[in-house]
């Protein structure tokens, strides 16, 4: 009885903290967005804050997979 609870709680956990991911992917990907907008209205502004903000994007995208990969498999 216990375990199965504590099993639910990781389960719920992991899925919480999978849509926390998604959610800052998504506010990563409108300022990716923002910022290459910036550069093609002035590229002497340069890719580096595009650069890292997409790839931390991108970063948090694969935790949000990772996350939910992990809610799944709890057993």
């Amino acid at each position: 009885m216990l375990s199965r609870l504590f099993r639910h709680a990781q389960r719920t956990f992991h899925m919480v903290v999978g849509v926390a991911f998604l959610c800052l992917a998504v506010a990563g990907a409108a300022v990716s967005f923002a910022e290459w907008r910036d550069y093609r209205q002035a590229p002497s502004v340069g890719l580096t804050a595009f650069g890292l903000v997409a790839g931390f994007t991108v970063l948090l995208i694969i935790f949000c997979l990772y996350s939910f990969a992990k809610a799944r498999s709890v057993r």
